[in-house]
């Protein structure tokens, strides 16, 4: 991606479209983002200002979003200054990611007065301020302290620019005094171009360079001069690489076609909505994922007690021996010995039993056959409790597994409802309702065209499985590793070899060993799958199993999933 700052110039072309509107609404989603609804030329329109540390940008949106109950409070100080206002300008300074949007509008009296939202689309440092007519700051989604060494943004202070390198505004004559500034004999001149310009990206020098096929003290003006001109013809482009690029124009050196937008708001909603709504899913997820972490660690201590516990039991046929021994030899053992050597009739050797010699000798025998009694039922006890910590680790972490799949709130909350109904998560109760959800399944297609079903956590597989799927569907899962149910939603006979080998591939990516190769994955009709009593959910069991070994390839599932 480049959002750099010839981004932003041809993106403040395209939001003329909303300048001389009039702000409706101001709405604060999260920490960061805001939506300014804005009436238009004969239309509503949303505007979306974000200070995200990774998603910052600013642009018209067409999404639906969530916002709070309770308004954060810099969404309050906008609405008090802004709400009911009218955009008077929107500019950008210089060529860099700055941008002030200036708003006339009225304050509690009445009288009109002018405020100033100044965006700085500059990554983790990025900010959204709101000024007075005099640059005096009213407030801002970033607050930085007097203390801090770099400027201070608090209310109250004169605002000052982000400080930067002074550099040249490539769209005025300055860019004429470029070659002075840079050394031709060190070489690295694009990274000397990226240090000198202002607003320009690597991918647009990178351009630039791709046509001047080499840059030289006579044609590095020029170069850049004409790239800017060819760069007027905005074209909204995303390339589909190893990493995504957008940018507001094609980029020739990148040798590939790219898919074209209509608009630049277009594309960048493309491009953010789903990264930034699967980042809100993480955020919204993390509490729930340090539970499951919190009681996987717990069973793994469990574990490790239990094991310690058996190695202790190891010596309760010793302690038996003992008591069988001095019981034997009581004739043998005076009263206050600290120990005695008696002949081990098992053995043929003598053995040295240490006594507690405040016992008579009855007791100490008894002594070692309560010792011999307590580890015997610790060893029972130990080992039906590993039986059932060794189920409960593998439940965690399959739920660990879905917890790195998710990309839906409702995946989300399918997960809380499961922690809740298991007792893993305390939830208090309301007194309204809740609706329950329906659950939705993930769709993908063989390259038969034979309908597939994916479960990505317990509620969907056991829903599947139990529910959804028939007698004489195919279901899959990967052998002895932790997974999604996946089936075949056809009869046998409509099935053929490809139809299988598609579906343990789709089985082995939706699983923890989806980056791995040749990955074993059973297969069997539904009929010979069954739940187990009293197991955690989405445990089955299953007979009557073919297997097979398949190499998921990200590509090859991406064409076979069904877009919903």
């Amino acid at each position: 991606m480049a959002f750099d700052g010839n981004f932003v110039h041809a993106l403040c072309d395209e939001l003329k479209i909303i300048q001389s509107g009039k702000i409706n609404k101001i709405q604060q989603m999260d920490e960061t983002t805001l939506i300014f609804k804005v009436r238009s030329q004969g239309a509503n329109h949303q505007l979306l200002i974000s200070a995200h540390p990774m998603y910052a940008r600013f642009h018209l949106t067409r999404e639906k979003y969530e916002f709070p109950f309770d308004p954060p409070m810099f969404s309050r100080v906008l609405r008090k200054h802004m709400e009911g206002g009218i955009i008077k300008s929107i500019e950008q300074i210089g060529n860099d990611r700055r941008v002030h949007i200036t708003v006339n509008s009225k304050n509690e009296i009445g009288d009109d007065i002018t405020r100033i939202l100044i965006l700085e689309i500059m990554g983790k440092h990025s900010n959204i301020i709101m000024t007075d007519e005099d640059y005096k700051i009213i407030t801002g989604i970033k607050h930085l302290t007097p203390n801090n060494n770099i400027r201070t943004v608090m209310p109250g202070f004169k605002y000052e620019a982000p400080p930067t390198d002074e550099k040249l505004n490539p769209r005025t004559d300055e860019i004429n005094t470029l070659p002075a500034r840079i050394d031709f004999n060190s070489g690295k001149l694009s990274r000397q171009i990226l240090k000198a310009v202002e607003g320009f990206s690597p991918l647009f020098i990178r351009e630039i360079e791709h046509h001047a096929k080499h840059f030289t003290i006579e044609n590095i003006v020029p170069a850049i001069k004409e790239g800017l001109r060819r760069a007027e013809e905005i074209t909204p482009v995303l390339y589909r690489l190893d990493k995504d690029v957008f940018y507001f124009t094609k980029l020739h050196h990148l040798g590939t076609e790219p898919e074209v937008y209509p608009t630049l708001s277009a594309l960048l909603d493309d491009y953010y909505h789903s990264r930034f709504q699967n980042n809100m899913i993480r955020q919204k997820a993390q509490d729930y994922l340090h539970v499951i972490e919190r009681e996987y660690d717990r069973v793994e201590r469990k574990i490790e007690k239990l094991h310690e516990d058996l190695a202790e039991a190891e010596k309760k046929d010793e302690y038996q021996k003992y008591g069988e021994l001095i019981t034997a030899f009581m004739h043998e053992v005076k009263r206050y010995d600290k120990e005695v050597t008696v002949q081990d009739y098992y053995t043929d050797q003598e053995v040295t039993i240490p006594l507690d010699p405040e016992l008579p000798p009855s007791e100490n025998a008894q002594k070692y056959y309560r010792m011999y009694n307590k580890l015997k039922n610790r060893e029972t006890t130990a080992y039906e409790q590993l039986e059932k910590a060794h189920q409960d680790k593998k439940y965690f972490e399959s739920l660990l597994h879905q917890m790195d799949a998710i990309t839906t709130s409702a995946e989300v909350e399918e997960i809380r409802e499961e922690l809740v109904e298991e007792g893993i998560l305390k939830f208090k109760k309301s007194n309204k309702k809740k609706k329950k959800q329906k659950i939705q399944l993930h769709e993908f297609r063989t390259t038969n065209g034979l309908t597939v079903f994916v479960g990505k956590n317990n509620k969907q597989n056991d829903h599947l499985t139990s529910k959804k799927s028939r007698n004489n569907h195919l279901w899959f899962h990967t052998k002895d590793i932790p997974g999604s149910h996946v089936v075949i939603a056809h009869p046998p006979h409509e099935i053929e070899e490809a139809d299988i080998l598609d579906a343990a591939k789709i089985a082995a990516f939706h699983s923890k060993a989806g980056s791995s190769e040749s990955v074993p994955v059973d297969y069997t009709e539904i009929k010979h799958v069954h739940k187990i009593s009293g197991a955690k959910p989405g445990f089955v069991t299953y007979t009557d199993q073919k297997t097979v070994f398949v190499t998921p390839v990200r590509q090859e599932i991406d064409k076979m999933k069904v877009t919903t």
